[in-house]
């Protein structure tokens, strides 16, 4: 037994020896499997969640008819349900977690979890792929494997896209690697996942842009430059293609192209975001979904680390391929993160570092690699590895659930009333009624946040409709268009008709797609005998939620006043099996 235990350990040795990028492949993928398994125990949060698996009646009926609207639905009333962007591969892996999963959420955690794997092998051979060395490329991804900004990524099932993405375009990567290398018929996957990675997520194009850094920095098994030039043309061709519906919808959905929070564009936002992301890599800060960044811009040091990241960026360009490849990586990784293209409605997040930060892992990597002491090199390695592990085991804890998810958000930045506003409706949703008020009034000494200030005036409303009503005025009027919806309702139940539908109005000019507007304006368009305008925003509320019962009584209520009787009854009848809406709807139409 000593004998084949001795010779066991021998043979390892040898080929930890001979390949020691297979081994740490090996450990990235171990290590990642254990920190991210207590994640298959997580629900939802209250965090876009709901609407993309609890609330999203597409996804959760699979069949043709649903595959056909996920691919060919491109109004923004109809998009609505999927979240008003075109991400067909996302959805369809949702669709496909329900037709396995049903309504078991560990299960979607598992399909999150294996998609990360998966991305964690296919880059491995992706970088391999283009000539660079197995231990460098095992390194890399076990270093960005572990690191806890990623925990964004694979915690949060709404950030499945990020994920997709990231898979798809290493396999682009790959195949693109095989093709350039060897036989054509890879080039045909490699066009494949080029598309699916950009309608995953928007900025998985970026991702695919890249490979033209590569083939210019890593040209060691290039078959050709005619090939190369035509496989690049070809897989960019068909990107280009596919990034069209994402960027129109993503821009009519005001996912892209408005102003960050009060920072807007500039120099400093670009630099001090640039900086952020290097800081959060290098472990500065706690992980979090709120940042004092978010809240309060970007201060002197985010905007020093900024320049002297981009500076070290521009003279990686110039040295050696793998360092070179790392800068072109990172730099077409954050170019869409970066503001200067677009501005994003996040200033900053984790998770728009899973694409770019596997630069950095790449150029870390490259830079152990040449310690000429292997016993320094693996002490590196270890204090790395660990101290990365711990803060993700750290940031995973915080996903655990809605009050541990935004309790960490607060604590990280207490200025931000949006987070403590989602963190009382954490303490509300678990019937912790005296916690809720509370954080509201906690958040109200950092911040005066409309989305807070609402939520404050929905408590006092209970006890003190004057005082309740005035704070909702004042929410609305700092520009929170659910705050101006409930106010308009408000002024509906005092008969104050005139300033309701003013309200009313301009919540739903500011949120066409929020359906509980919709219906408020309906409702008070009604009392104010405007049927017409009431049916056009009870019809645009069905549209977005047609499978709310009381949508489709509400439509009937307008018909009925526009004396189209006929049209009126397919929705009431509609309604006669609810048990509120039942007895309801039953009345009119035998009044009719």
């Amino acid at each position: 037994m000593a004998l084949s235990c001795s010779g066991l350990l021998a043979h390892l040795r040898h080929n930890l020896q001979r390949d020691p990028g297979r081994w740490l492949l090996v450990l990235a993928l171990v290590a990642t499997a254990a920190a991210y398994a207590p994640t298959l125990g997580y629900g939802l949060v209250n965090y876009d969640d709901p609407w993309l698996y609890r609330d999203n009646w597409v996804v959760q009926h699979p069949s043709w008819a649903s595959v056909k609207m996920i691919f060919g639905e491109f109004s923004l009333d109809g998009r609505m349900v999927l979240g008003a962007e075109y991400l067909p591969i996302r959805d369809l892996s949702v669709m496909l977690d329900y037709l396995v999963w049903d309504r078991w959420y560990g299960g979607f955690h598992l399909t999150n979890l294996l998609l990360y794997l998966a991305a964690i092998a296919v880059w491995f051979k992706a970088l391999e792929g283009f000539g660079i060395d197995r231990f460098v490329c095992g390194l890399a991804v076990l270093l960005w494997a572990v690191h806890p900004t990623h925990v964004e990524s694979v915690a949060w099932l709404a950030e499945r896209k990020g994920l997709l993405a990231m898979a798809w375009a290493g396999v682009a990567t790959l195949a693109y690697a095989r093709y350039r290398a060897g036989p054509s018929a890879w080039l045909a996957l490699a066009m494949l996942a080029a598309v699916c990675a950009v309608w995953s997520k928007a900025p998985g194009a970026f991702a695919i842009a890249a490979l033209v850094g590569f083939e210019l920095s890593l040209p060691d098994r290039r078959r050709s430059w005619r090939r190369s030039l035509v496989g690049l043309a070809a897989i960019g061709g068909v990107a280009v293609a596919a990034f069209v519906p994402v960027t129109l919808l993503a821009s009519s959905a005001s996912v892209i192209g408005s102003e960050t929070a009060s920072h807007g564009r500039g120099l400093g936002v670009v630099l001090g975001s640039h900086g952020f992301y290097l800081e959060q890599w290098l472990l500065v800060a706690r992980s979090s979904v709120s940042f004092p960044i978010s809240t309060g811009g970007p201060g002197a040091l985010d905007i020093a680390v900024g320049i002297v990241g981009l500076a070290a960026a521009c003279v990686a360009l110039v040295r050696g391929r793998e360092l070179r490849a790392a800068a072109v990586w990172w730099l077409f990784g954050w170019l869409p993160i970066s503001h200067v293209i677009v501005t994003l409605q996040a200033l900053v997040a984790e998770r728009y570092l899973l694409v770019p930060s596997l630069g950095l892992a790449l150029a870390i990597a490259f830079g152990i690699s040449r310690i000429p002491r292997a016993w320094a090199r693996a002490a590196v390695i270890c204090v790395l590895v660990i101290a990365s592990v711990l803060r993700t085991l750290e940031a995973r804890a915080s996903w655990h659930d809605n009050e541990a998810l935004w309790l960490n958000a607060v604590d990280v930045n207490p200025a931000d009333g949006g987070a403590w506003n989602m963190f009382s409706e954490a303490a509300a949703d678990a019937g912790d009624a005296e916690r809720a008020s509370l954080a509201v009034d906690e958040g109200l000494r950092h911040s005066h946040a409309p989305r807070l200030v609402m939520r404050k005036a929905l408590i006092v409303l209970t006890t003190d409709r004057a005082a309740g009503l005035a704070l909702m005025r004042q929410a609305a009027e700092a520009g929170e268009y659910r705050a101006m919806s409930n106010l308009a309702l408000l002024l509906l139940a005092d008969h104050e008709l005139v300033e309701a539908l003013a309200w009313a109005r301009k919540a739903v000019t500011l949120a066409p797609l929020y359906p509980a507007g919709q219906r408020a304006l309906g409702k008070i368009a009604l009392e104010s005998q405007l049927p017409a305008e009431a049916l056009v925003a009870f019809q645009h509320a069905y549209a977005l939620e047609p499978n709310a019962l009381a949508n489709r009584f509400n439509l009937a209520l307008a018909l009925l006043a526009l004396h189209r009787d006929g049209e009126a009854r397919v929705h009431l009848e509609a309604c006669l099996a609810d048990p509120q809406l039942g007895p309801r709807a039953r009345a009119l139409l035998n009044g009719r």
